[in-house]
């Protein structure tokens, strides 16, 4: 269906009739897959009358007739009818059709003038509207759509194996010389801070090629690919210095993908009219797959990057046991913090390794053979943990005959780690805060400034923000500590490990206590697994230990771990499973309930009546679930 260029015309882009042309001649035209149709696409996509193109007082409306797929307008489905616009772009099944309403000068494949002041004769083109990505059309020019297509296959082939950013660049430029006639092309690259960098160039002399930097950044800003064929007669392509005076045609496309452009290619040559539109469709066509190709390259550099860092980060050499996914997060922390010089602080509960993750620190920093010196600070009076951290002169107080060197120095050059810090009293705070800000302090009862070059690794049990608020902690030196957090997860949060921790310790106590143990059977494994642990690994460690000395089998029984955890692993649904235990369970219940009943619920009297000690009884009786029985009787 063809006509006059003067009347509005629906001009078919992709699909089974690219490349057609069809006129909008009467005031309705029907559109679908119906030989009926004013317009017959053999498209199965399409319903047989898919929609209807009607022409109104305004101008052009589409009207979708409820076709199975929809019809769509610059990407956006018509629900009823949409009126249309030069230019439009109408998706209907598997093909896309341009609408141009007003006559225009015949171009190839989406080729049009650029503005009128430009005086040369200068194409541009849309990076979507290349036809080396289209299907080829019909006709005289199909033999030169071939060769290019050809082309670009062997350049797809070659760039797309490529695993390295700088060989595709090499390898692009090579393939443009081979099937481009150009004396110079450049690879222009956008660097982060949105200048312009040439990553790679080369002419046919083997001279550097001189690229304009204001051609390159209009094609980015316009996305658009523009070819001239004669620089010197446009006043928008003005030898501005950075061309050589022998360029006279110039081909430059933008290395486009989705919304960004990562560059362009530039490509000049001597002669005018050395490039045509089929040049620049090619050019422009292989800019589109370098630019995913350059995109696939940065992106699996950038993944291969990250692998490195994270299994850098897991191979840390540590004393922890474990590989649930919070240790996991443990372990990435880790080693970040290492790498850095940064003060750190690690919190969690009693037990949970805060010292292990301290030593795994300083193992993996570059301090590593320098001294690690750990102090407890609630293991020390105030006095005796001032001189032991700085130190004291000769006759600083009784009994002081000599001089002694503190942990401070001791640990020059390496790692000091305070354990519970939350203990350390306010003037040492005070003093220790001066060291973090001027790596230096005094000995006890010296007057001689000593220079000091440590890491600080702290840990605590408690909130440092809760203690700073309450004015217990100095606030000053909490931010100081409090650069970087690790955190320890209770053992309750990663029982996942316990089978790995308990086989640990168990090949760490059998030999010393001479036995051989193969392991924990299925029953004890079962009760260290449902056990909530308020004491962490360190709890665990002990029971583990106990096991092993009262044990008298080759595997760790449930009588052989304390009776705390096998009575709180034994619910009393699963009384069939453990006929002993539960039984046992059950007495304990039962003798504790009267116990309560005999002393009119008071449970000092019931602790009296049963031999035990009051804390004793609050513990079994949250152990055993009773609070909730014991309430009901109050």
């Amino acid at each position: 269906m063809t006509g006059s260029s003067t009347e509005p015309r629906l001009v078919a882009v992709t699909g089974v009739m690219a490349g057609e042309i069809f006129s909008l001649n009467t005031a309705e035209v029907t559109f679908g897959r119906d030989a009926a149709n004013d317009i017959c696409v053999p498209d199965a996509a399409l319903s047989r009358r898919h929609c209807v193109f009607s022409r109104q007082e305004r101008g052009w409306i589409v009207h979708d007739l409820e076709s199975s797929n929809g019809t769509f307008v610059n990407g956006i489905q018509v629900n009823s009818t949409r009126p249309l616009a030069e230019g439009d772009r109408i998706t209907a099944g598997g093909s896309v059709f341009l609408f141009v309403a007003t006559a225009t000068a015949a171009r190839p494949h989406g080729v049009d003038l650029v503005e009128a002041e430009e005086v040369a004769p200068t194409s541009r083109l849309a990076v979507d509207d290349t036809a080396y990505l289209k299907r080829a059309p019909a006709g005289a020019q199909a033999s030169r759509v071939e060769h290019g297509l050809r082309a670009l296959l062997t350049i797809s082939t070659a760039i797309n194996a490529l695993r390295r950013e700088e060989e595709l660049h090499e390898e692009l430029l090579r393939l443009l010389h081979e099937f481009v006639p150009a004396a110079g092309i450049a690879i222009v690259l956008t660097r982060r801070d949105g200048e312009l960098e040439v990553v790679q160039a080369g002419s046919a002399a083997g001279e550097d090629v001189q690229v304009s930097r204001p051609v390159v950044k209009r094609v980015l800003q316009t996305r658009e690919g523009i070819l001239t064929q004669d620089m010197t007669a446009s006043r928008s392509f003005r030898l501005d210095g950075a061309l050589p005076p022998e360029a006279r045609s110039l081909l430059c496309v933008p290395l486009a993908i989705r919304d960004s452009a990562a560059g362009a290619i530039y490509i000049v040559a001597a002669e005018r009219a050395a490039f045509d539109d089929d040049h620049l469709q090619l050019v422009t066509a292989v800019a589109r797959i370098a630019a995913t190709a350059l995109e696939n390259v940065r992106h699996a550099t950038a993944l291969q990057r990250e692998t490195e860092r994270l299994q850098a980060d897991l191979q840390l050499d540590h004393n922890l046991v474990g590989d649930s996914e919070p240790m996991r997060r443990v372990y990435e922390r880790l080693g970040r913090v290492a790498r850095a010089e940064t003060t750190a602080l690690i919190t969690g509960e009693t037990g949970t390794g805060k010292e292990l993750a301290a030593r795994a620190i300083h193992l993996n920093s570059g301090r590593a053979r320098r001294p690690f010196v750990a102090i407890n600070c609630a293991a020390l009076a105030e006095t005796l943990l001032e001189t032991e951290l700085f130190g004291h002169e000769r006759g600083a107080f009784t009994g002081a005959v000599t001089q002694k060197k503190g942990e401070l120095e001791v640990a020059d050059g390496g790692t000091l780690f305070l354990d519970e810090i939350g203990e350390l009293a306010l003037p040492l705070q005070g003093k220790l805060l001066r060291v973090l800000q001027q790596r230096e302090f005094e000995r006890v009862g010296g007057t001689r400034p000593i220079k000091v070059d440590i890491r600080l690794v702290s840990a605590t049990n408690r909130s440092l923000a809760d203690e700073a608020h309450a004015g217990r902690f100095r606030e000053d030196l909490y931010f100081r500590l409090n650069v970087v957090t690790i955190d320890m997860p209770p053992l309750r949060e990663r029982r996942t490990d316990i089978p790995a921790l308990a086989n640990y310790f168990l090949n760490r106590f059998a030999p010393k206590a001479g036995r051989r143990v193969i392991g924990l059977s299925r029953e004890a494994l079962n009760c260290l697994k449902e056990y909530d642990w308020p004491g962490n690994v360190r709890e665990l460690e002990n029971a583990i230990e106990r096991a092993v000395v009262l044990g008298s089998t080759e595997e760790i029984l449930p009588e052989d771990l304390p009776e705390s955890i096998v009575e709180a692993a034994v619910a009393p649904s699963a009384s069939e499973h453990h006929g002993y235990h539960a039984a046992v369970r059950e007495t304990k219940k039962r003798v504790i309930v009267d116990a309560f009943r005999t002393a009119g619920n008071s449970y000092t009297e019931a602790a009296r009546l049963l031999g035990v000690h009051p804390n004793y009884l609050h513990r079994l009786i949250r152990t055993l679930g009773l609070k909730p029985v014991l309430s009901g009787k109050s």
